[in-house]
Order: structure tokens, then C-alpha cells, then sequence
């Protein structure tokens, strides 16, 4: 794959907005994206925010107290936030400074708030919703043990609510079978993208 420079794609900034039911498998795909983005790569990973101690679920966030939050909130130093699952979210104000610098944002976002994100970030935005099968999904969540039975039905039941609602013009991410293959996937949408090539 060829990566183009920040200043080769000047102007075709995109914000790629992630979403997908727990145990999809975004903070893998973030990570192994991550791992493979070359030194000049026009795509940055924003990092989250959150009001949750960091675990050993994989993701790669920077957690605040809940007075933290509040304070950079009020002080404007969010680009986006939201509440769910009982904590906060963000996503700090550099990444506007990235876009309007030239370079894609990725970030792992929250499905329930694509319509705050399209009114923020607009035309630039892109929204890739994971689709994962039920049974891998199901299967995902037992081997991370953090459920019960009732907990994982629950959670099935809701993420075919969500899937049902997304916007029709999201792109889906096939995330049933090989990491590598789906990264791969990803990466080629994005550049095609950043250069305004890609065909639905």
C-alpha cells in the first residue's frame, strides 16, 4: 500500500468516525492499524478520554477523573464527548488541529451519537460500522468474561437494534474472521478515500 503524505492529500482530510457493538473488535483493529501506519502516514489515531481506569481490555485510552473531564469540558478543549455505559467520553480539540492541518483522524466513536459527530465534523466525516455475526459476537464477549448469559443476550438484542439503524451510507467492515485481512480491508478504504477514489 502506498501512503500518502500529509501534505501530498492537503484539504482531503477525513474523519473516520468507528463504531461496532462490544466485543467487535475495534480496539484490536485500532491497535494493529496503529502498529502498521508508516512514519509519514497521513492517518492519525486519536486517542479517548474517559472517566474509566485503563485495563487490560486492550484499548488504548487516556483516563481522567470524573473532575477532569468536567474541567476540560467547560474549557473547551473538546472536539466531541458523550456518556455511556456509565462513564464519560471524549475526544480532545487536536483532533481538529490534525484535520485542518491536512492529516485523517480515526477514532473509535459510539454508534448512538453519529448524528452529534455528522453535525460536527460534517462532509469530512466517514462512518465505518463493524459487522460481526452473532454467534462470534456472542462467543467474543464469553471469552471476556466480564458477562453473564443474560448480560450477553441483552447485549446481542441491542446490537441488532443498532446495526438496523445505521446510516445507509456507512461503510461496513466485515470483522467475523482474520484480523490481518480486516486491517488490510480498512487501510485501502481509507486511502481511497484520502485521495477520493473509492466506489461504493
Amino acid at each position: 500500500m502506498t501512503t500518502l503524505t500529509a501534505s501530498e492529500l492537503s484539504g482531503e482530510a477525513k474523519l473516520f468516525y468507528l463504531v461496532g457493538p462490544s466485543g467487535s473488535g475495534k480496539d484490536s483493529i485500532i491497535n494493529s492499524l496503529r502498529s502498521q501506519l508508516e512514519a509519514d502516514s497521513n492517518l492519525l489515531i486519536a486517542h479517548r478520554y474517559i472517566t474509566r481506569a485503563v485495563d487490560d481490555s486492550g484499548e488504548n485510552h487516556i483516563a481522567l477523573s470524573v473532575p477532569e473531564f468536567t474541567h476540560r469540558k467547560h474549557s473547551g478543549l473538546f472536539a466531541m464527548d458523550w456518556q455511556a455505559n456509565g462513564c464519560n467520553y471524549a475526544v480532545g480539540n487536536e483532533v481538529n488541529t490534525w484535520l485542518s492541518m491536512g492529516f485523517s483522524v480515526l477514532f473509535n466513536g459510539s454508534r448512538q451519537q453519529i448524528p452529534l459527530a455528522e453535525e460536527l465534523f460534517g462532509e469530512r466525516l466517514r462512518v465505518i460500522a463493524l459487522d460481526v455475526e452473532p454467534q462470534v459476537l456472542a462467543e467474543r464477549l464469553r471469552k471476556r468474561g466480564r458477562e453473564s448469559e443474560d448480560d450477553i443476550a441483552a447485549r446481542l438484542r441491542r446490537s441488532e437494534q443498532y446495526q438496523a439503524s445505521l446510516p445507509e451510507d456507512c461503510w461496513r467492515l466485515d470483522n467475523n474472521r482474520n484480523l490481518d485481512s480486516t486491517v488490510s480491508k480498512l487501510l485501502k478504504y481509507i486511502e481511497a478515500q484520502t485521495t477520493e477514489l473509492y466506489i461504493q
